[in-house]
Parts: C-alpha cells; sequence; structure tokens
C-alpha cells in the first residue's frame, strides 16, 4: 500500500507532535490572543507554512487532521481546565432512575494522560503515555511516563518506563505481567531524509512486574513496531502482528514474531518469527479462538484470517470470509464466550470505526465455534462512532462511551453513552441510551472495567501540554442501583482449567451467573486483553460451586476477575483468582 493511501486510512498518534514544528508558538500565542480558528494559535502566517509544510510531507487530508488537532488543543488551553469545548456534541437528553441509566461520578484529575489503560490483578491500573514536556522534538522522541493508579485512593506512583513505549501493543502473561511490544522510536522529523521523515517504530519489549513495579527488558524484535496488536495465546506466548518499522518511512512491518516469556518473572524471554502476512492497517483487531487458532480482523474487511500456533517453526495462515465493512479508525473488538452451556458459544465482534472515510455503526460478529460460515451483521449503535471503547460488564452486556462523529480525531466528540440490553452473544439485543459522560473521550482516550464492577474513562488529549489537568470519569452500570450486592467471602485464590471450585457469599441470595472477565489492557480503542467467560455453577445456600472450562484456548491462564451476579442482575465486587 502506497504512503499517502495509508494516511488516508489510518490517523496516525497526533498528540505527540501536533505542536512539533512550533509548539512554543502555540502556547505563546494562545497565551496571549483568543482563539481565532488555527491561525488564533500560531498566527496567520506560521501556520500556513506549518500547513504547507505537512501537506508536502504527509498529504492534503492528514495535514489538515494536524490542523484540527492544533486548533482543538488551542481551544482547551484557552478555555480552561474542566471548560466545555465548543465542538462537543450537546447529549441528547436521558430521562431515568440511575437504576434505569446509571450514573457517572463527577470529573475528578488523573496524574497521566490514559492513552493506555491496564488493569493490574492487584486492583491497580497502569497507565502510560508520551512525556508531555518531550512531546515536540524528534531528539526527545524516546522519553515516556507511566504511573500506577490506585482507584480506591486515586492516588498514583510513577514507574517512569525505560523507553517510550507510548504507541505499543501490550497484553497481560499468565503470572500477571504485562507485556509491552514497541512504542515510539522517533516522532516524525521533516529535516530527516527523504523516505524517512515519518514515526519510527521501537524494535524493544518490555514486561512490567505489578508486585514490584519494575520494568525487565526482553528482547527486541527483528524490526521496530509503531501501533502493533499484541495477542496472548492459549500456551501463554505472545503473537505480534503490524507497526510501522523503524525506518521512518511507514512502512508496516509484516512479520508475526512470537515472544515466549521466561518462567522466572525477573527473567527473560526469546523471540521469534514465525509467519509473514500484510497486516494492511495499523492496530489491527486480533482474537484467540476456540481451535487455539489466531484471528485477525481488518481494518480494511478483505483482510481476514487466521494463523495457526506450531510449537516451532512457520505458522500456516489461512483465509476466512471477508468483513461486512471496513473499521477503519479504531474500532473496538469483544469476545464473549458461554462455558454454562453444552457446547460452548464463542461470540466475537468488532464494532465501529469508519468504513473508509464514514464513520458508521456497522458492527459485526462471528462465530468463534464456525469461523468458516462468515461475519454477521450485530445490533447497531445508536450513534455513528470511532475512537470510542466497548467494555464487557460483569454480566456479559456491554457498555460503549465516547469516541466521535466526526471523520477527524478530536472533532465533535460524542457524551453519549450506550448499553446493549441482552448478554453480548444473544444477537437480538438492542443498544440502549445511558447517562451521558461530561469528559471528551474521542481520540487517545481509554475506558476499562475496574474491580469493583465501575467503568472507568479516561480523557481525551487534545492539549497534550496539560497532562497535570487531565481527567477521568467512574460510571456506575444501572446493575448498581437495583439492590444489595452478592459479596464473595472466601474461596481458593488459583483455580486450574477443567476443576470445580466452592465460593462462598455472605447470605443465601441467589446466584444466577458466575463469570470471569480478563482485566482490560486498552489503546487507541482495541482491547488486548479483554473477554468474558460464563461459567457453569451450582449453588447450595451460600456455597457458590463453578466449573473452569478444561479448554485453555476458551480460557487461557492468567489472572481474571471472578463475579457472581444476583437475581436482581446485581454483580458481586470482583475476586481476581488465577487460572493455572
Amino acid at each position: 500500500m502506497k504512503k499517502l493511501t495509508m494516511w488516508k486510512r489510518m490517523l496516525p498518534c497526533l498528540a505527540a507532535w501536533a505542536m512539533a514544528l512550533f509548539g512554543a508558538a502555540l502556547h505563546t500565542a494562545a497565551a496571549a490572543a483568543p482563539v481565532q480558528g488555527n491561525a488564533g494559535c500560531l498566527g496567520e502566517a506560521a501556520e500556513a507554512a506549518l500547513r504547507q509544510r505537512e501537506t508536502a510531507l504527509l498529504g492534503a487530508m492528514h495535514a489538515n487532521d494536524h490542523a484540527d488537532a492544533r486548533g482543538y488543543r488551542c481551544q482547551a488551553l484557552q478555555a480552561g481546565p474542566g471548560a466545555q469545548l465548543a465542538d462537543a456534541t450537546p447529549a441528547a437528553a436521558v430521562s431515568g432512575a440511575p437504576a434505569d441509566v446509571g450514573s457517572w461520578s463527577a470529573p475528578f484529575g488523573i496524574p497521566v494522560a490514559g492513552i493506555t489503560s491496564v488493569l493490574l490483578h492487584t486492583g491497580k491500573v497502569l497507565f502510560w503515555s508520551y512525556d508531555p514536556a518531550n512531546s515536540s522534538t524528534a531528539g526527545s522522541s524516546n522519553t515516556g511516563v507511566a504511573m500506577v493508579w490506585d482507584p480506591v485512593t486515586r492516588a498514583g506512583t510513577a514507574v517512569t518506563p525505560p523507553e517510550n513505549i507510548w504507541c505499543g501493543g501490550q497484553t497481560i502473561l499468565a503470572d500477571g505481567r504485562v507485556f509491552v511490544a514497541g512504542g515510539n522510536l522517533r516522532y516524525p522529523d521533516p529535516s530527516a531524509p527523504a523516505g524517512q521523515t515519518g514515526f519510527q517504530g521501537a524494535l524493544s519489549s518490555y514486561t512490567f512486574h505489578p508486585l514490584s513495579q519494575t520494568w525487565t527488558r526482553q528482547p527486541d524484535m527483528a524490526n521496530g513496531r509503531w501501533y502493533p496488536t499484541v495477542t496472548k495465546l492459549a500456551d501463554n506466548r505472545v503473537a505480534i502482528a503490524s507497526g510501522y518499522d523503524e525506518t521512518g518511512s511507514e512502512a508496516i512491518n509484516q512479520a508475526i514474531e512470537i515472544f515466549t516469556p521466561a518462567a522466572d518473572p525477573d527473567g527473560t524471554g526469546t523471540m521469534s518469527t514465525v509467519a509473514i502476512h500484510n497486516a494492511s492497517g495499523l492496530y489491527p483487531l486480533q482474537f484467540l479462538m476456540p481451535s487455539g487458532q489466531v484471528l485477525q480482523a481488518g481494518p480494511p474487511w478483505n483482510n481476514t484470517v487466521l494463523f495457526t500456533p506450531q510449537a516451532s517453526g512457520t505458522w500456516p495462515v489461512s483465509a476466512v470470509p471477508p468483513m461486512l465493512a471496513s473499521h477503519y479508525n479504531f474500532g473496538n473488538g469483544i469476545s464473549v464466550t458461554d462455558a454454562a452451556r453444552t457446547p460452548a458459544k464463542q461470540l466475537v465482534m468488532v464494532a465501529g470505526g469508519a468504513n473508509n472515510s464514514v464513520v458508521g455503526t456497522n458492527n459485526e460478529w462471528l462465530d468463534g465455534m464456525n469461523p468458516g460460515a462468515g461475519w454477521k451483521p450485530y445490533p447497531r449503535w445508536l450513534q455513528a462512532r470511532h475512537n470510542a471503547n466497548t467494555v464487557i460488564l460483569p454480566d456479559g452486556t456491554l457498555f460503549t462511551v465516547g469516541g466521535n462523529s466526526s471523520g477527524g480525531t478530536y472533532g465533535s466528540p460524542l457524551l453519549e453513552s450506550e448499553l446493549y440490553n441482552k448478554s453480548a452473544e444473544d444477537t437480538t439485543g438492542l443498544w440502549v441510551s445511558m447517562a451521558p459522560n461530561s469528559i471528551p473521550a474521542a481520540y487517545h482516550s481509554s475506558a476499562i472495567l475496574l474491580p469493583d464492577a465501575t467503568v472507568l474513562l479516561s480523557e481525551d488529549d487534545r492539549d497534550p501540554a496539560q497532562a497535570s489537568l487531565h481527567r477521568a470519569q467512574v460510571y456506575s452500570p444501572p446493575y448498581l442501583f437495583r439492590g444489595a450486592r452478592p459479596k464473595i467471602q472466601d474461596g481458593p485464590s488459583t483455580v486450574a482449567a477443567g476443576g470445580s471450585y466452592a465460593f462462598f457469599i455472605d447470605d443465601g441470595k441467589k446466584i444466577v451467573g458466575a463469570t470471569l472477565v480478563a482485566p482490560g489492557a486498552v489503546t487507541h480503542a482495541n482491547d488486548m486483553h479483554q473477554r468474558l467467560v460464563r461459567l457453569a455453577h451450582v449453588q447450595k445456600g451460600r456455597e457458590v460451586r463453578i466449573t473452569v472450562p478444561a479448554s485453555k484456548a476458551l480460557l487461557p491462564p492468567g489472572y481474571y476477575m471472578l463475579f457472581l451476579i444476583s437475581e436482581r442482575g446485581v454483580p458481586s465486587a470482583a475476586r481476581f483468582v488465577r487460572v493455572q
């Protein structure tokens, strides 16, 4: 794919260098004069010069995206923290009590922009981002910031990464370590030789230990990756795909590489190349299938394939029926398994994004047990959106929040949220309007499920220089207003595939559902670790006995949040259990 065509289809990490050449002028002008479009930030001459240079480097469409982002950020700087942005789409009126539409907390500050959010098995959240102080010069490209943040105390501890892992890919290993592949080796540099001026992807990979809160260098990949997708397999290896390489030419890395972690949490694993496939897009959506294969879906409609893991050597690549539409500009991927039924059922769903330049409500699903049957329409969102986040809730319903309705990055942020009113594997449901959020959550926002069954939403970063003013909100879904919650008082902290285990609740409330939800690991709307597995269970008074699926492809080893659901649909707070 030619470079300009890829730019037209992909919106890159604008935040890191929207002020790359004129960052200082941006802040000086913003402090001195009211907004008058983009010229009010840079001045007409500076804006015209920057637009001309970016058009030559990136093409007119991408240069327009950058200009829009500068305008939004100047507006944010002048409006001040917490101000309503003029281009925010007003939320439609949503009537109903919290038991019907849920409730949002007031916005509060978080210490790092949550461009990437990972839930740790400690119950804390690992955020990371580029370093706002060094986001405007190619010479400072490899500095990033990270924070371990406690949602209970709302306090954080800095855990500065060794490199700028922003725009990498991440998942969570079986022992709870976070694995990160790639990131930002260099921001675009107009002074670089022709054909090498674009983003450079990092070759490095790291693990982060949640208990010691330390980073460990893992082997380098064969080539760089900026915007890659990583997927944990049934055997705890990790498949790494896509991303711009390290040349600055913005060529997509076509190699599929495998990281095999060391048994020692502080040890060094291995890296190997197992297949070659042109991903045809950045941050493709990937799913572990019940067969143990890896499905890669999109972003273009005609690029869906299965990789078949092997113990060693080259992996076979086979075709899957094409999707119904393309999902560029950051759609969402969902994996839900009902293992309480026989035979088990798995559904994978791709939602939103853009079909070329048209933002759409296109949602579609695939039967994980029979991928050859092809993709089918899934109920549509009420709002056309991309850059949104879809979170799997403990009862199997889906919550979609944020994104924007325009074709750009930050423009027209949506403040309406939506809930799918049936469990995700039931394709006969409808999307229903929920209470609106108040912070803009378009490009570079993130949302993840917390252990108390609420959803954490991190604001977008239209003003990267104001990281200290970054905000978040917490959403309490309707189920938290429908009666007392079951409380898990006792039970094992470790379970094994295929086993049966007793957990005890505080009283004899009838339990109608038991689910294991994998902690989220999300960036750019792509949650690379989130999945829900519904469990068979039997209740006798306070004892709730669950059955763990025997298949590691349905339930890969690792830490999960166990939720028990009452007959009124109210989930317990989670108990973290490790599936061996």
